[in-house]
């Protein structure tokens, strides 16, 4: 597996964010910039980015605020930024695309995000769609429904007020995640729902910087960036003809078993962006690039980064 370098980043409010990526590779055809999910970190993409490597991407990540290593140092993990948290977390994004973008100014760059960080990179192409030739969206949701989202943001909000927003919370991590494994009984672990495979969730419950319990600020966060990514009026600003392609496991209970993902593309081709692709992976969970056969998933990543990197 080829070594990542380990660099720090400085976002423009002078927090230091933990970034990795690969070597230039020979005759590189594209970068693909990977924002990963809620309650892990970004080295758990190694396993991609070297896989992208080989095929002559260069791959790049970081830790996100509150998470892995950047949360780690901060001593916030599971809280991202205070009173403006969800469009720091899509600025961070933004200003390392930026500086790719400066690097490598002869590349097409792609971004891609799972679960949360797929949330966070839908709110990344709404307003800044220009610095991409393709998004890849992976392990999304269109989250809860619009009065229950904002029955959770008024909990959310009672939550800060009395606890402080850096306090985590048991109670909304329960009302968001309580559910899913229940569509897995009898389960083995809290985590089931996470992955078919079983190597991969034990992996996940031995990793001290994974399935930690977020703050109540966090969820705040998350519950306006879903409210901002499902809006017909901001999804128009995505332009027409950006390529994007879905993917996630039939057996996502994050994605309401692949419904919310079909809902999702079909909303988009109905206010006309059209060049939408999705795929429902049978017999896969909610990380889909960690499951047994996520060699299927690689081939589809590939097939649409080759595809749209040879347009440019």
């Amino acid at each position: 597996m080829i070594d990542l370098t380990t660099n720090g980043f400085y976002a423009s409010d002078e927090v230091k964010l933990t970034y990795y990526e690969t070597p230039c590779p020979a005759k590189p055809k594209g970068i693909v910039q990977i924002v990963h999910g809620m309650a892990e970190h970004a080295q758990r993409y190694h396993e991609l980015m070297n896989f992208l490597f080989h095929n002559h991407y260069l791959a790049v990540t970081h830790d996100q605020r509150g998470h892995g290593q950047t949360g780690k140092d901060a001593g916030n993990l599971g809280f991202f930024s205070s009173g403006n948290g969800w469009e720091r977390v899509v600025s961070d994004v933004k200003e390392i695309s930026g500086a790719l973008k400066e690097a490598y100014p002869e590349l097409p760059l792609f971004i891609t995000g799972h679960s949360m960080g797929s949330v966070v990179t839908r709110t990344t192409i709404i307003d800044y769609s220009e610095l991409y030739e393709g998004a890849i969206i992976i392990g999304t949701t269109v989250g809860i429904n619009n009065l229950m989202r904002k029955t959770a943001s008024i909990i959310a909000r009672r939550e800060i007020r009395k606890n402080g927003e850096t306090t985590p919370s048991k109670l909304l991590s329960k009302l968001s995640f309580g559910s899913y494994n229940k569509k897995f009984k009898p389960n083995r672990t809290e985590y089931d729902w996470i992955s078919l495979s079983k190597s991969n969730v034990d992996a996940y419950l031995s990793d001290d910087l994974c399935g930690f319990t977020c703050s109540a600020g966090f969820y705040r966060d998350l519950f306006y960036g879903l409210d901002y990514t499902t809006k017909t009026s901001n999804l128009k600003k995505i332009p027409s003809e950006f390529p994007l392609l879905f993917l996630a496991g039939r057996d996502d209970p994050v994605g309401g078993m692949g419904k919310e993902v079909t809902q999702l593309t079909q909303q988009l081709k109905k206010i006309g962006v059209a060049n939408v692709e999705s795929i429902l992976y049978p017999l896969m969970r909610h990380e889909i690039l960690n499951e047994d056969k996520r060699e299927l998933v690689y081939r589809d990543i590939l097939r649409f980064l080759n595809t749209h990197s040879l347009s440019k």
